[in-house]
């Protein structure tokens, strides 16, 4: 895996993902509930794949960890756990209990 240095902060992060996510879901941003997992809003394989899509392009991320979004399964999980990765800190510990 390789990154990109940004200057961006936690909050863009999110503010990025709340947009993805919202766009694939069909909600308006500020509709989305952050602590809510994905799934909670119908979101699927492809949608997760096309969020994926969307986090490497702007974030400026390059073959990030496949299964990021399986185990940082909402927005505020995964913004922390890709704001860390783009820090070059260890990755956080799955949200959902499995590792």
């Amino acid at each position: 895996m390789s990154t990109t240095h940004t200057d961006l902060t936690l909050d863009d992060v999110r503010n990025i993902l709340i947009k993805a996510v919202a766009a694939e879901a069909g909600v308006a941003p500020v509709e989305l509930e952050t602590d809510q997992p994905f799934t909670a809003y119908g979101l699927d394989s492809m949608a997760a794949l096309s969020v994926g899509m969307e986090i490497e392009d702007a974030l400026g991320l390059t073959d990030p960890p496949v299964d990021l979004l399986w185990d940082h399964p909402t927005v505020d999980s995964l913004a922390e756990a890709l704001w860390q990765l783009m820090n070059g800190e260890p990755r956080a510990e799955a949200t959902d209990g499995r590792r």
